[in-house]
C-alpha cells in the first residue's frame, strides 16, 4: 500500500493559538504533512479536550476519540479553498505507483513483453572469451544450500575438447553427432556447455538464470539440454529454482541424466513450478550437478540449447489500476461536495467530526458511466494479451514438436514417415495412391499387416511421451490402439482453438472413430508444394505425389518436395534450399462441410480429418496453389489440405533447422512458384527465404 500526501507550499500554518474548531473541521479531509514540531501538536490535543464540554453529548465521544488519535508530529496547513483537487492527486499517484519501473535486484534481468527466448547466438561473435547473456552466470560449489562461486571465463570450443571448463560451443541444431570441429566452429546455432573434471564442477557446476518476474505470472517454459559428447563418466544434473537474492533452498523442477547418445533433451517446466517463479523480484533457475558422475574415464560434454519462458502481466496489476482511477473518481466526487467551513473562529459551536455528504442520483450514473469506460478500455487489452500468450504457447507447442523430429532426424539419419501404410489405392481413380485413413479404420486384417499410423506416434519418445510409444501394438492398427490413439497430448492442441476434442463442434465426428473423446492434434508436417492429396468423394483424401505435373509448379511432379514420405522420410541432407528456409511442420485447418451442402467444394473439399496417431491428410499439409484442383493456395482457405490456424492474420510454422516463425495469411501464394508454396519445397533451386515472405 502507498500512501502520497501533497500540500499547497503557499498555506502557511496558523500559528496554534488562532486554530479553531472551525479549521479543525477540516484536518481529516484535507491534505496533511509530517512535521517534527510535537509541542503544537501537543497543544492542539489539549486545546480539544479542553472544549469537549461545550460539545453536544452526542459528539463528546468523536471529540475525545480524535484528540487522543492525532498522531505525534502531525502539522496542519490550511485548507486550501478547491476541494477537487484530491482526485487529481490520488490518479497520479496510483499511475505513477503502476507505471514506474521496477529496478531489477541484484543483477536480475526483469522480464518484459510476453516471452523470454535465450538460444545464446550473442555467444556467436565470441572469438576467445566469451560474455554471457544479460541474467546469466556460470558458478562452481553449487550445493543444495547456495548459489556456489562464481564462475570462471567461457571459452570458444569444440565437442571432443578435453580441456576442463565451461564454453562456447556449437548446439545440435543443423548439425550431426559426426559433424567436423570445422563444422562446429562455424555454426551460427551456439549452446553454453560444459566439460567437467575431477577437478573442475565434479560436483558442483551450475548454470544460473537470475531474472525479476514482477507483475508477471509464467504460463509456459523449456528448457534444452544437450549431450555433445558421450564419454564414459555422466553427470545427473537438476532443474532447480531459487527465490531470494541469495536463496538458501532450491526446489527441483526436473532431472537429467546422460542418455547415451548425442542429441537434445527438451525439460519442460512444469506448472506448480511456474506458479511459484510467478511475480517474484528475483528469482534464480539453474541447472546443476550436484552429485560426483559415475563411471570411468572422461566425463560427457553437455550444454544449455536454448532456454524459452512465455508469460501474461498479472492480473492484480490490472485490478489495481481499475481500483485507482475508480477510487480517484469517488474521491473526487466526494471533495466537491463538502460544504465549506462556515463556523467562524472561536465558535462556540463545536465542529461535527463526520460531515461527509451522501452522492446524488446524477453523481452516482456519472461514476457508473466512467467505471464502463474504463471497463470498455480494458477488457480489449486484456484479451489481446491472453491471445498473445496463447500464440505463444502454440509456437511453443510447434517447437517441442519440432525438436521432437530433429532428434529423431538425428538418431535414425531420416525424419520420420509421413504414414506407414500398405493399403494402394485402385490405379483407376488414384495412381499410386495410398489409403491411410482407410487402413486406420479397418477391423479385420492379418497381425502386423496393418498400421495406417502417422509420423507423431514416431517421434513420442522425444517429447517426453515414452510411457504411450512403449504401449502401442506395432501388430495392428490405429482403431487396434484406440484406448491409446484417444489420448489427448496437451502438446498437440493449439490452446487458441481447444484443449481437447469438442464434442459442441462435431470435432469427434473427424477422428477415426465418432465415438473416441480424445486424441486430436492441431499441427501437422509439411508434404511439400506438390498436390498431394486426391479430392475423393469418399473423403478418405488418398495421398502420393501425383504423377502428371501441377499447373504452374517447377520440376517433375514425380520429385518429391517435402521430407515426409509414405512408409519413409528423408535425411536433412536432401535440404537443398537451406534448413531455415524450409518449412517443416505448421498449423492445420480444422474443418466441417456445411450443413445441407451438396457441392463438391462445400462436402469433402471441406472435411478435415483429424488425430495425431492417423497418418495421410490428419497429420499432413501442402503449401501448393493449385486451381486446377480446386485449390485456390496460401492458409486458411477452406481446403482441406492447406494449412491455417484460429489466429489473427496467419499461422506458425516450425522451419527444418527447428526454429519456429509467424507467417502472414496474406503472404504471396498466387501460384505454386510464389514464395510460399516454394518454402514448403526442400529443392526447387529458387531464392525463397523468410525475410522476403513478409512475416
Amino acid at each position: 500500500m502507498i500512501f502520497i500526501f501533497a500540500v499547497d507550499p503557499s498555506l502557511d500554518a496558523e500559528p496554534l493559538s488562532v486554530i479553531t474548531r472551525s479549521h479543525l473541521r477540516g484536518v481529516f479531509w484535507d491534505l496533511a504533512l509530517w512535521h517534527e514540531n510535537t509541542e503544537e501538536i501537543a497543544a492542539v490535543r489539549q486545546h480539544s479536550m479542553n472544549n469537549t464540554p461545550q460539545a453536544r453529548p452526542s459528539e463528546r465521544p468523536a471529540c475525545k476519540r480524535l484528540a487522543k488519535s492525532l498522531p505525534e508530529g502531525l502539522k496542519m496547513p490550511k485548507a486550501p479553498e478547491g476541494y477537487g483537487c484530491g482526485w487529481l492527486f490520488f490518479f497520479v499517484g496510483t499511475v505513477a505507483c503502476i507505471a514506474s519501473p521496477v529496478t531489477s535486484l541484484g543483477g536480475s534481468i526483469p522480464l518484459s513483453g510476453t516471452s523470454y527466448l535465450q538460444d545464446f547466438q550473442s555467444l556467436l561473435t565470441a572469438s576467445g572469451v566469451a560474455p554471457l547473456p544479460e541474467g546469466w552466470d556460470v558458478r562452481t560449489g553449487s550445493s543444495a544450500s547456495s548459489l556456489g562461486t562464481l564462475g570462471p571465463t567461457v571459452i570458444k570450443q569444440t565437442w571432443a575438447d578435453n580441456a576442463k571448463g565451461f564454453i562456447n560451443t556449437a548446439s545440435t541444431t543443423g548439425l550431426t553427432a559426426a559433424s567436423t570441429t570445422t563444422a562446429q566452429g562455424n555454426s551460427i546455432n551456439r549452446a553454453l556447455g560444459l566439460r567437467q573434471s575431477s577437478e573442475f564442477g565434479d560436483p558442483g557446476a551450475a548454470f544460473n538464470f537470475h531474472f525479476d518476474s514482477s507483475g508477471q505470472t509464467l504460463t509456459s517454459g523449456s528448457i534444452d539440454l544437450l549431450m555433445l559428447s558421450v564419454q564414459g563418466r555422466s553427470t545427473a544434473w537438476s532443474l532447480q529454482y531459487g527465490l531470494g537474492l541469495s536463496p538458501i533452498s532450491f526446489t527441483t523442477i526436473a532431472s537429467w541424466s546422460d542418455p547415451g547418445v548425442w542429441g537434445a533433451t527438451p525439460l519442460p517446466l512444469d506448472g506448480p513450478s511456474l506458479a511459484a517463479m510467478s511475480n517474484q523480484p528475483s528469482v534464480w533457475l539453474r541447472v546443476a550437478a550436484l552429485s560426483a558422475s559415475s563411471g570411468t574415464g572422461n566425463c560427457d560434454t553437455m550444454a544449455i540449447g536454448a532456454l524459452q519462458l512465455s508469460f501474461v502481466p498479472e492480473p492484480s496489476t490490472l485490478v489495481l489500476l481499475l481500483g485507482g482511477l475508480l477510487g480517484s473518481t469517488l474521491w473526487g466526487v466526494g471533495r466537491v461536495r463538502r460544504p465549506p467551513a462556515a463556523s467562524p473562529p472561536h465558535s462556540p459551536r463545536p465542529f461535527p467530526i463526520f460531515l461527509w455528504p451522501g452522492f446524488t442520483l446524477i453523481e452516482l450514473l456519472v461514476v457508473i458511466a466512467i467505471i464502463g469506460v474504463l471497463v470498455g478500455l480494458l477488457l480489449p487489452a486484456v484479451q489481446a494479451a491472453r491471445e498473445v500468450a496463447r500464440r505463444s504457447q502454440c509456437q511453443n507447442n510447434l517447437k517441442q514438436i519440432a525438436l521432437g523430429v530433429l532428434h529423431y532426424e538425428s538418431s535414425q539419419r531420416r525424419v520420420p514417415p509421413a504414414a506407414i501404410v500398405s493399403e494402394i489405392a485402385s490405379p483407376t481413380t488414384c495412381n499410386g495412391c495410398f489409403n491411410p485413413w482407410a487402413e486406420a479404420q479397418l477391423t479385420v486384417f492379418p497381425p502386423g499387416t496393418k498400421q495406417g499410423t502417422s509420423w507423431l506416434l514416431e517421434i513420442l519418445a522425444q517429447i517426453d511421451q515414452m510411457a504411450l510409444a512403449n504401449a502401442w501394438n506395432r501388430q495392428t492398427n490405429v482403431l487396434g490402439n484406440a484406448s491409446l490413439a484417444e489420448t489427448n497430448i496437451s502438446t498437440f492442441y493449439c490452446p487458441s482453438r481447444r484443449s481437447g476434442i469438442r464434442s459442441s463442434r462435431d470435432d469427434h465426428k473427424n477422428l477415426v472413430s465418432t465415438a473416441w473423446r480424445g486424441g486430436g492434434s492441431d499441427y501437422g508436417g509439411s508434404y511439400g508444394r506438390l498436390d498431394g492429396f486426391y479430392n475423393d468423394t469418399s473423403q478418405n483424401h488418398r495421398f502420393s505425389d501425383r504423377d502428371t505435373p501441377i499447373t504452374g509448379s517447377i520440376g517433375k511432379a514425380t520429385q518429391h518436395e517435402g521430407l515426409f514420405l509414405p512408409n519413409a522420410g528423408l535425411s536433412l541432407a536432401a535440404v537443398r534450399d537451406g534448413l531455415s528456409n524450409t518449412i517443416l511442420l505448421g498449423e492445420l485447418q480444422r474443418l466441417r462441410p456445411l450443413s445441407g451442402a451438396t457441392a463438391a467444394n462445400d462436402t469433402y473439399n471441406r472435411t478435415s480429418h483429424d488425430g495425431w496417431a492417423a497418418g495421410g491428410v490428419a497429420t499432413l499439409f501442402t503449401t501448393s496453389t493449385d486451381p486446377g484442383h480446386t485449390n485456390p493456395g496460401g492458409m486458411n482457405n477452406l481446403f482441406f489440405e492447406s494449412p491455417g490456424s484460429e489466429h489473427l492474420g496467419g499461422a506458425s510454422f516450425a522451419m527444418a533447422d527447428g526454429s519456429v516463425h509467424w507467417l502472414s495469411e496474406f503472404i504471396d501464394a498466387k501460384d505454386n512458384n510464389s514464395v510460399f508454396p516454394l518454402l514448403g519445397s526442400i529443392r526447387d533451386g529458387e531464392a525463397a527465404t523468410l525475410s522476403g515472405s513478409g512475416y
